[in-house]
């Protein structure tokens, strides 16, 4: 029996980079459950860590039973490295970030935090540009200098009902973030990663996170199981798991990985998280500003403007 990869359909030209950029609009507004949901759960007692643990459960099960009916994909090992193990690290690192990220959000203004965390999208560019081939022209040096003035206004124009202690959680969210990008799009610049479907990739990231989130709750000696079990038990819980987790794992298996390698295999793989950056600033910045009811200064307004060229600008 043939198996199903649920990859994208042998198509070729135009209308793959079409669809890999599409791919990257609709990953980018599906990230924005994650925004809404680190500002929220904790004003809901619910413990990030744990819903992350969660989370990762649920994701890794679903993902690896799939899997499993497909097979298991035969590599090399640099082939296993280069694929689980680097996704693995790559879902470790993302629950840093969103540890940081959830802590800034309850100190400052959530689209503002949102906005200057991911850009940290430079970081994968910079991968490409200097170890892939990745043209540096001029829109691209404009772009970057936009977006680096970006994130000096956002700083600057700060909330005055916002505490100063966002800034730090939010700087290092965002180093963590280009982290986590540059390993997530690592993979999609080595052929022997187009053995391994998107469904097993998304298992290997989701266990990245749940031992991210494992590991960081033993080594505070905390009562892990006594905790873990009240959030299983709770329905609030598996809600907040649903939101995040549905929409993730539908855009990792025919949308995130999946477009990356197209846009790789094109030789434009470096604009594959700017274009996704862009969609979740505009569409969270709405919604921090329309639900939420945050306020914006002149200069934050003018930031996230310049943020947005300098996606733009680089994606040129």
């Amino acid at each position: 029996m043939e198996r199903v990869r649920f990859l994208l359909p042998d198509h070729s030209g135009d209308k793959m980079i079409i669809y890999g950029i599409a791919a990257m609009v609709l990953v980018g507004v599906s990230w924005t459950a994650y925004g809404y949901v680190m500002g929220k759960a904790p004003r809901q007692k619910i413990k990030i860590p744990y819903l992350m643990i969660v989370s990762a459960l649920f994701a890794f099960a679903i993902s690896s039973g799939i899997g499993l009916c497909q097979g298991f994909p035969r590599l090399s090992a640099f082939g296993y490295f280069i694929t689980f193990g680097v996704l693995i690290i790559y879902g470790i690192t993302n629950y840093f970030q969103l540890d940081q990220m959830s802590r800034a959000m309850q100190k400052g203004p959530n689209g503002i935090i949102w906005s200057i965390i991911q850009s940290g999208f430079v970081f994968p560019f910079f991968m490409g540009v200097i170890f892939f081939g990745v043209e540096l022209n001029l829109l691209r040096m404009i772009g970057l200098i936009s977006l680096l003035l970006s994130l000096v206004f956002f700083g600057m124009g700060q909330n005055k009902s916002a505490g100063g202690s966002w800034k730090l959680l939010t700087f290092n969210a965002f180093l963590m973030t280009g982290i986590a990008q540059m390993l997530s799009n690592l993979p999609s610049y080595y052929p022997e990663a187009e053995a391994v479907s998107s469904i097993w990739r998304t298992a290997a990231f989701s266990a990245g996170i749940g031992i991210g989130a494992l590991s960081v709750e033993l080594a505070g000696k905390k009562p892990v199981l006594r905790e873990l079990s009240d959030h299983f038990r709770r329905i609030a819980v598996w809600k907040t798991v649903l939101l995040l987790e549905l929409p993730e794992m539908v855009s990792s298996w025919i949308l995130l990985f999946p477009g990356m390698d197209i846009l790789s295999k094109a030789g434009i793989g470096s604009i594959a998280y700017p274009i996704m950056v862009a969609s979740c600033i505009l569409v969270f910045e709405l919604f921090a500003i329309l639900i939420l009811k945050e306020k914006r200064t002149i200069l934050q307004r003018i930031a996230l403007l310049l943020c947005l060229l300098g996606v733009i600008g680089i994606c040129m």
